[in-house]
């Protein structure tokens, strides 16, 4: 049975990438409660349809030799920023794992294998490895390897930290905000100057939607996104969106 140990909010500045379990499988009603817990987490996109599965190790193939009793495959309609909405579904379940006592991680380098995804609309887009961690769960916030606040942003502004401190591929941070006259945000992509692999380059995307999940959970009742609000151009940088919080 899951032992709420904090909220999700609290998650953010605690949570780290859990590359060790105890392979020893989670039981059913646990597993219960995170299905029950996905398929009520915010959407980014609602025109998206979007699915998952969890399966064990012999259903999937990974680059890395983490090993885990769970995996969560991650399947969506290939459409406008299709990445960044998994990637913000899917960073409120990492959350929820991890204020839960569960270690998780997200695994870009890996694929379903011997498994068939009931909606051939959908495409497999990346999976999250979870468990029991063997090891430390949590770590402090000084322990946290991260840009600081001006890197990401073009004022400092200590309402952008819960972004902050999101994870993302290879800890590339790829995204920067900008402040609009009427209090919203615009949240851009930064284009690297080496051109990236194709899946860096998605990872990237995914990586947005995680550090707008961050967000969206420190002001879950106000936060709201939109893809078309008028926006400037900015050099190097894809804009991804707007929101409020």
């Amino acid at each position: 049975m899951i032992v709420d140990n904090m909220d999700l909010k609290e998650a953010i500045y605690r949570r780290q990438s859990i590359r060790k379990y105890n392979n020893v499988p989670l039981d059913s009603q646990t597993l219960d409660g995170l299905r029950a817990f996905i398929d009520n987490t915010r959407v980014l996109n609602p025109n998206i349809k979007w699915s998952y599965d969890i399966v064990g190790p012999e259903n999937v193939r990974m680059l890395q030799r983490f090993k885990s009793p769970h995996y969560l495959l991650m399947f969506s309609q290939n459409r406008e920023n299709y990445l960044q909405n998994i990637g913000f579904i899917f960073q409120q379940v990492d959350l929820y794992l991890q204020s839960n006592g569960i270690g998780s991680c997200w695994i870009g380098a890996g694929s379903p294998k011997g498994y068939e995804n009931p909606n051939p609309e959908e495409d497999f887009v990346i999976m999250m490895i979870f468990g029991n961690p063997k090891g430390e769960l949590y770590r402090e916030i000084t322990q946290f390897e991260r840009k600081i606040i001006c890197e990401i942003s073009d004022r400092r502004d200590d309402r952008l930290m819960p972004a902050r401190y999101a994870p993302s591929a290879a800890n590339t941070q790829s995204w920067y905000f900008t402040h609009n006259e009427d209090g919203s945000y615009n949240v851009y992509r930064n284009k690297r100057r080496i051109r990236l692999n194709k899946k860096m380059e998605k990872w990237n995307q995914v990586d947005i939607g995680i550090a707008l999940a961050h967000m969206y959970v420190a002001n879950q009742d106000t936060f709201n996104f939109s893809l078309d609000k008028p926006h400037h151009e900015l050099k190097n940088k894809v804009f991804e969106g707007s929101f409020t919080i």
